[in-house]
């Protein structure tokens, strides 16, 4: 039938952008449908019955940013919904939507974040590459965050609740301005987001955001490189949040680079994790190097607890506090913003130069899951 004839919910999801239909009309012709096929019919089949909502996308314009909006509902009515814009493919928002209408928010953005294209958005998660800090000769932070990203397609998995948006960056002109022209890349960023998903920490989430990253050298000559995910999670208080790990593991003992300590390389920093517990009461800026597939963010304040399972080998951990917010204020941060966040940054980083080396046809990939545990 046309899809103006379906009922709203199966038709918001039969129009979305995904590059792949729903249901494939080859399969119906196929004598012999495969079980995927069928096992995706009768899903459908029990969603229309139960009038639930099927995963959907929309792109959309926010604040002159264009982006794409990802939503899945379970069936007491509670959407997930993550929002990802073409500039930097940077992830804006991931929460949770109550039938209520209560928003829970798992990731934070600056009220003075800048929108307009004109240099790195203030929040959610900055994908840092080729680059991270100022540790080489480019530009701090690298060119990924501020090139405009292409969208490659969305796709939905309808029996896993779940939905996948696509983007891609390769060479552009800023790319070749700041890294060269010789260097041949492609740099894919796959963003699923699913419901009501069964987590490896134990118990079930929330909701669950997974990140893939994935970069293949596709020149003909070698190139290194750091990388990081800079995400800002929300707290209520700072002073009440800590970031630990998961038991089994623990951060009690890790080496982590003090980046406020004297010094004039990376490895001239390098102290222990002397508590289970990572605190805040000053300026935090450190960098965890081997650290467990499984990190923390904890709420004291309002029991929030924020998992990251991820198999990049380094993670920075920051907080501006009271003297850089307000230097930063000044441009697009608030000076009393830092009550309110925290970064964890799964990274690859280590102690000295490029973490991360590819020769031609090589890949690195690397993932990343974020959920809220009940």
């Amino acid at each position: 039938k046309e899809a103006s004839s379906h009922p709203p919910y199966l038709r918001q999801s039969s129009l979305c952008l995904s590059h792949q239909p729903l249901f494939s009309t080859a399969s119906r012709n196929t004598p012999h449908s495969p079980p995927e096929y069928l096992r995706k019919y009768r899903f459908a089949k029990e969603c229309l019955q139960k009038e639930e909502r099927l995963p959907q996308s929309r792109l959309h314009t926010e604040k002159n940013q264009k982006a794409v909006r990802l939503i899945v509902q379970d069936g007491k009515g509670k959407q997930s919904v993550a929002e990802i814009a073409y500039y930097g493919a940077h992830i804006m928002t991931f929460k949770d939507v109550e039938s209520s209408g209560k928003e829970t928010p798992f990731m934070w953005m600056s009220s003075k974040a800048v929108l307009d294209g004109t240099k790195a958005i203030r929040g959610g998660v900055p994908v840092i590459f080729p680059q991270f800090n100022a540790f080489g000769p480019m530009k701090s932070h690298g060119f990924a965050r501020i090139s405009v990203w292409s969208l490659v397609g969305i796709t939905s998995d309808l029996p896993g609740l779940s939905i996948t948006a696509t983007f891609r960056l390769t060479p552009n002109e800023l790319s070749k301005e700041m890294w060269g022209a010789d260097k041949d890349f492609v740099y894919d960023y796959k963003v699923t987001l699913k419901a009501n998903a069964v987590t490896s920490a134990g118990g079930s989430a929330r909701s669950v955001l997974e990140i893939e990253s994935t970069i293949t050298n596709t020149g003909k000559v070698d190139f290194g490189f750091t990388c990081a995910l800079h995400t800002y999670f929300p707290v209520s208080d700072i002073t009440q949040a800590t970031v630990s790990a998961v038991e089994p593991y623990a951060v009690k003992g890790l080496k982590y680079i003090d980046q406020l300590a004297e010094g004039k390389d990376r490895a001239d920093k390098v102290v222990s994790q002397e508590s289970p517990e990572i605190v805040f009461d000053r300026e935090v800026d450190r960098i965890y190097l081997n650290i467990p597939k499984l990190l923390q963010v904890t709420d004291k304040k309002t029991g929030l607890r924020i998992i990251q399972e991820t198999n990049f080998s380094d993670a920075i951990v920051w907080n501006p506090w009271i003297d850089k917010a307000k230097r930063m204020s000044q441009k697009d941060y608030g000076e009393m913003e830092y009550k309110e966040m925290v970064c964890v940054e799964v990274a690859e980083v280590g102690t000295k130069g490029n973490k991360v080396e590819l020769k031609p046809s090589e890949v690195c990939k690397r993932t990343v899951s974020i959920t809220s545990a009940l």
